[in-house]
């Protein structure tokens, strides 16, 4: 189980959902988080720092190695990619919003369920994957990879 962290970003336009594996790593695991319009002014550190579609992690690399150590999770290399792609520390879903958005659109779903029940079923069904195939087009890490 993972909890949800809800993270303002570094300008305080935007909020991120993020969630941390097996809750290993605490909040302080990202140092600073940047929505696609205050991570333009960054000077990005490739060593600490993970692009996903205009917004980027920084994480505390120290922090992360010294709870990785301590917890003795010795099988991994730790870079920005292996924590965020292996579901260390990363988005909560496949985007920053997901957890929003695919609420939103499932509630447009379910309203079809009063009226329609076999266009629900068949909306319901194939959702998913369209879904899944939007966010390849529009370059989301976790959906080029396949991970969730």
């Amino acid at each position: 189980m993972c909890t949800n962290l809800i993270i303002t970003c570094s300008c305080g336009k935007e909020k991120a959902n993020v969630m941390n594996k097996n809750n290993i790593l605490p909040r302080e695991a990202i140092r600073n988080l940047y929505c696609p319009q205050c991570s333009k002014d960054i000077i990005y550190n490739p060593e600490a720092m993970i692009r996903d579609n205009g917004w980027v992690i920084e994480y505390n690399l120290p922090l992360i190695e010294a709870t990785f150590t301590r917890l003795n999770v010795n099988e991994i290399e730790i870079t920005p990619e292996v924590i965020f792609d292996r579901g260390y520390c990363s988005w909560n879903g496949l985007t920053p919003k997901e957890l929003d958005e695919g609420r939103k659109q499932r509630a447009e779903i379910v309203k079809l369920a009063k009226v329609d029940m076999k266009a629900y079923l068949e909306k319901l069904k194939n959702w998913g994957n369209q879904r899944m195939e939007e966010l390849k087009k529009e370059g989301w890490r976790k959906a080029q990879h396949g991970a969730y």
